[in-house]
């Protein structure tokens, strides 16, 4: 079991539960984005960039309370190939983020931040611990191993909610984190600690390492969700799917059903064992 060794930070995640336990598998537990945009902030001016959000996917019924790094389990996260864009009107946090500004300083929209369930300072209780954000705040890697982003269990912006995928797919999770992505080509990679409730009411707490997400939104620990084999959202998988999937064989996309960041033998087993009409229930 991970040990949170700040005292503080302990003593507000006891309040959680009665202590943490493993989730079940590691396909429980997985980590997504969406691509907001690209070249959102004048490319003119700071070059090809990528806008990115990062979801923790959950089980049904499950909750996120808790985004952190200790000594055991580092939070890390950097742009591979670039650097975070940082506006000089935002903060390291959603609640940096104040819509009213956003006519102001239109970039301030795609500053790069840590979250739990919001965007912006609207019916945002997020608070912080240990945490240390002055490389952050100046584009480069976020390390921290003994602090988090928090918020109490009994805030509602830890529940889950619906979002779409990289691949137009229907999913379900906790908005963790907005960034813009300077370089062309780049790519995030992160590892945290999350930790949260889960359906009956017990802590769950589970280490999520070297996620890669590239700059079309495509992550390497995506959850696996019926009808993933779908990749056209068609509602069938058939021929088109696999055409799609033996045209980017050994590359990386939407064809990437098992979610190993590669397009292999796993996932055209995968396909064939859901050819048909795919009906998520």
């Amino acid at each position: 079991m991970i040990q949170i060794r700040h005292p503080l930070l302990a003593a507000i995640l006891a309040v959680a539960g009665s202590g943490p336990v493993c989730a079940q598998s590691v396909d429980d537990i997985g980590m997504s984005a969406t691509l907001v945009g690209t070249d959102l902030i004048d490319p003119v001016m700071w070059g090809p960039n990528t806008t990115i959000r990062v979801w923790a996917e959950l089980p049904s019924g499950w909750r996120l309370d808790v985004v952190a790094g200790n000594a055991a389990s580092p939070m890390s996260i950097e742009v591979v190939g670039g650097s975070f864009y940082q506006d000089a009107f935002g903060g390291p946090t959603s609640r940096s983020m104040n819509p009213l500004f956003f006519p102001l300083a239109p970039s301030l929209e795609w500053d790069s931040f840590l979250t739990i369930g919001a965007i912006t300072t609207a019916d945002n209780e997020l608070s912080q611990i240990g945490m240390v954000w002055t490389d952050f705040e100046d584009g480069n890697p976020l390390s921290i191993n003994n602090g988090s982003v928090f918020v109490v269990p009994t805030e509602p912006q830890g529940e889950l909610q619906a979002f779409t995928g990289s691949c137009g797919q229907a999913r379900s999770g906790v908005l963790i984190g907005q960034f813009t992505l300077l370089g062309e080509g780049a790519s995030l990679m992160c590892s945290v600690l999350l930790q949260g409730k889960d359906d009956s009411g017990d802590v769950w707490q589970q280490p999520i390492v070297d996620v890669l997400i590239d700059q079309d939104g495509h992550s390497n620990s995506a959850a696996i969700i019926a009808c993933a084999a779908d990749s056209d959202q068609s509602g069938a998988v058939d021929v088109f799917d696999l055409l799609r999937l033996l045209e980017t064989w050994s590359e990386t996309g939407c064809a990437d059903i098992s979610g190993d960041d590669i397009v292999g033998a796993d996932d055209l087993i995968l396909l064939i064992d859901a050819w048909g009409i795919c009906v998520v229930e």
